[in-house]
């Protein structure tokens, strides 16, 4: 009897294959709670060693419980790849390409996974699935539409919503018809889910009740992200930094070492002078902020472990979803934006960063009752099917 098999689809970026696995993850378990049967996680492998080698590390003892649950499809990646917006060109470039292939694309998603799938397990097994087993689609910010089984949407925000909101900000520099014209594509692509999961708080969680539902599938969850487990690993006294490729970072880096503390980092070659560590030991005593873009992850992270968050100001030219992230992190007291102040200036905000997150953390517990979106979205999933 051939195994179900769940499929992934996401944006760019780290984050959203690790939370979309996440979830599919935490679907299992509730299938398997209620005595069905758990499925293949398909994850569309679209950077390469680097995409593996993060894999391993974070679901690692997953992989040793659940051998081979989770696969990795490098032709579906490479379809997602062709329309994500990475570091060799341009916001708006990339922007360019999407609107304009992706209903071709995501018909070429829908044609390769209606056959003969070549897939790969995390340790390197050649396997065939047959798509003909895929049984739900589950996406967070999803770029495409595959159209090949029941899907979940699960995000921060509505990307239609943030390129329509763009269009109203002078401090983004992307062109007006373009961001329409992405508006237009994200609609098509978001409307099609039997629910709507939109996490909070997120995006558009400083706007409160200025904001309205957007489809009527659409459902107010807690953050869609594993909680932070506790670390008591013994650290030098240290800053950890997750962002890379940005200007103006080394006054940052110069003040850590004239203070005597450490630069730890999860990608060492880009972050000169730092020590490996995983993103796991951001809750550690002995971490005193971590130094992030403002992706939901990162801010989620520092606001339940307590943490403080510093993110970069705002280029005029990326994605306009940072700059929405960055106004609610600002407005909700969830982290600061850095603006070249020096460290110093920036220890001594610790103390009401702190204070701010615990409120926004209390105001989570109270409206949820958990801070673990994925399994409050794995349950209203494993019910629907």
């Amino acid at each position: 009897m051939r195994t179900p098999i769940l499929v992934t689809n996401f944006a760019y970026g780290t984050g959203p294959y690790l939370r979309t696995t996440d979830l599919a993850v935490a679907l299992n378990n509730e299938l398997e709670k209620s005595g069905r049967e758990r499925c293949r996680i398909l994850v569309p492998w679209v950077y390469g060693d680097r995409q593996k080698t993060v894999m391993l590390e974070e679901f690692a003892a997953h992989n040793e419980k659940y051998p081979n649950e989770i696969l990795l499809d490098s032709a579906l990646g490479g379809l997602l790849h062709s329309i994500f917006y990475t570091g060799t060109r341009s916001y708006e470039d990339a922007l360019w390409q999407w609107v304009a292939t992706y209903r071709d694309v995501s018909q070429a998603a829908h044609d390769y996974l209606s056959g003969t799938l070549k897939v790969e397990t995390l340790h390197g097994e050649r396997i065939k699935l047959s798509g003909k087993d895929i049984i739900a689609e589950l996406s967070r910010s999803p770029r495409i539409r595959y159209d090949i089984a029941p899907s979940y949407f699960t995000s921060f925000a509505y990307v239609g919503e943030i390129l329509e909101r763009a269009q109203e900000e002078e401090g983004i520099a992307v062109d007006r018809a373009l961001l329409q014209k992405g508006a237009e594509a994200a609609h098509w692509v978001e409307s099609n889910h039997r629910f709507h999961c939109i996490a909070w708080p997120a995006t558009f969680a400083y706007l409160g009740d200025e904001r309205h539902q957007r489809y009527p599938t659409e459902i107010i969850v807690p953050p869609i992200a594993p909680p932070p487990i506790a670390n008591d690993e013994e650290l030098e006294p240290g800053i950890f930094v997750t962002i890379t490729g940005i200007p103006g970072l080394e006054r940052l880096y110069a003040d850590a070492a004239r203070l005597g503390l450490k630069l730890y980092s999860n990608n060492t070659d880009v972050v000169s002078g730092s020590v490996h560590l995983s993103p796991h030991v951001i809750p550690n005593k002995n971490i005193s902020f971590q130094f992030a873009r403002a992706g939901w992850s990162s801010i989620w992270l520092s606001m339940i472990s307590g943490t403080p968050l510093v993110v970069p100001d705002f280029d005029l030219h990326d994605d306009p979803e940072i700059f929405f992230n960055n106004r609610s992190v600002e407005k909700l007291g969830l982290g600061m934006i850095y603006r070249g102040e020096s460290l110093e200036e920036i220890l001594k905000r610790s103390d009401d960063l702190k204070k701010s997150m615990a409120r926004m953390k209390d105001e989570v517990l109270h409206r949820f009752g958990t801070f673990d979106g994925n399994r409050a979205c794995a349950e209203l999933f494993a019910k629907d099917f």
